[in-house]
């Protein structure tokens, strides 16, 4: 016993039992988690070196609340195309005997319309929740600083120059002209609050 924690005696104690739809859906929302952080992490990064915008945690917040909310929709549209199929399948019981397969279908397709409909909800609950929101946000914000960390450090080893290089004065001429034109006047411009 660690800490006053006593262990369970049975493996089924340990950890309550997830039922199969349950683990389902968990998985969904977990794809559905890791798309959105990553739609609001290319928000973050095209900010960041496209516009030149400063972090703004709420407008990224707006950005994953809309990604989840459009990933809601799209499966509260697939539950009701999966069930509009199962009505369908179903309709057909009177004109003539089910086959095997066509009964499992119709247990498949009720069991993925409580799927589409349970991570719908799911989703729009994690849209309405600010905590989680801003879970998504930072997380989102760490992994975009790390790719743009990783590109900046790969750029300016394609920039290292060797003082000893042929041409080395001519184009340190030029590296400073660039930089005195785009990199200063960037620099001018967020400062003076002007965008480029």
């Amino acid at each position: 016993m660690a800490f006053g924690v006593q262990r369970p005696t049975r493996a089924s104690d340990a950890v309550p039992r997830m039922n199969a739809m349950e683990r389902i859906i968990d998985e969904g929302l977990l794809i559905a988690l890791s798309a959105v952080r990553m739609a609001v992490k290319n928000h973050i990064i095209v900010g960041a070196l496209r516009e030149h915008d400063n972090f703004d945690e709420a407008s990224y917040a707006t950005v994953a609340r809309d990604e989840l909310l459009l990933l809601a929709v799209q499966n509260e549209e697939d539950a009701a195309r999966v069930a509009k199929e199962r009505r369908e399948l179903a309709s057909r019981r009177w004109s003539q005997g089910f086959t095997e397969d066509e009964r499992l279908d119709l247990g498949r397709l009720a069991r993925r319309r409580r799927a589409h409909k349970g991570l719908a909800l799911i989703l729009h609950a994690v849209a309405d929740d600010d905590e989680k929101l801003a879970a998504i946000v930072e997380n989102a914000q760490h992994d975009a600083s790390y790719e743009i960390r990783k590109a900046l450090a790969a750029r300016l080893i394609r920039q290292t120059v060797d003082g000893h290089a042929p041409g080395y004065a001519r184009m340190r001429e030029e590296r400073i002209k660039y930089l005195l034109a785009i990199d200063f006047a960037m620099l001018r411009d967020r400062t003076s609050g002007t965008n480029p």
